[in-house]
């Protein structure tokens, strides 16, 4: 075998109630939170691109890294899915670990 294999005996496997986690609940923004002007044109067009869409029937896919769920903004994308302003939601492994770990414990690193 040209590597070591990893030797699992080495872990140390703890209850997830013993983690100290990075963030809690206290960062998930509520909907209507007072949120800082974003005076950017790139957010100016994504805004039209996804109205003219939605206009013409066409999917709205989001991909996304797990920042934005740490960001807090898990409430802003829920309420874009509920009118249906996205389609889809793609996030890459550490995204859904994230958001299941708020949900789940109310925590996560």
């Amino acid at each position: 075998m040209p590597y070591p294999q990893f030797d699992r005996s080495k872990l140390i496997l703890r209850p997830l109630a013993e983690r100290e986690n990075d963030l809690d609940l206290s960062v998930i923004l509520p909907l209507d939170a007072e949120l800082p002007d974003l005076d950017n044109a790139d957010i100016r067009t994504l805004a039209e691109r996804i109205v003219a869409a939605k206009r013409a029937g066409a999917a709205v896919i989001l991909s996304m890294g797990a920042h934005v769920i740490r960001a807090g903004v898990s409430r802003m994308i829920i309420d874009l899915m509920e009118r249906g302003d996205l389609t889809h939601v793609a996030m890459n492994g550490a995204g859904p670990i994230h958001d299941f770990e708020l949900a789940l414990i109310g925590g996560t690193t």
